[in-house]
């Protein structure tokens, strides 16, 4: 019975650390113009981080007294993806992670 317990308790841990996100960062691997275009973004003073979520989602990270910019941010570097990278992205600002301020789109 106590066997039991501890293979269930393990399982749900399992379970709860396996997310999309995670799993996106582990077996999705960035084309060449994904990872060119995050390095030049990830040089911009008013970027924190950079990174992708999905072959589509690329989140990037601002410092809180960039909120307000937020939705400008998001469309420029949308602007600026239709033509470096050529393929479908939604781009999502945030402060806090998790949270998208704004998100831009390109299909």
């Amino acid at each position: 019975m106590k066997y039991i317990k501890v293979l269930t308790l393990v399982a749900v841990i399992s379970f709860g650390l396996f997310t999309i996100e995670s799993y996106a960062k582990n077996y999705y691997t960035l084309t060449a113009s994904q990872k060119h275009f995050t390095a030049i973004n990830s040089q911009l003073r008013n970027f924190r981080s950079v990174e992708w979520v999905s072959p589509v989602s690329m989140w990037v990270q601002i410092p809180s007294s960039q909120k307000s910019r937020a939705p400008e941010l998001a469309n420029t570097i949308e602007d600026r993806a239709r033509d470096a990278l050529k393929q479908p992205v939604c781009v999502h600002i945030y402060v806090k992670k998790g949270q998208s301020l704004s998100r831009s789109c390109v299909y």
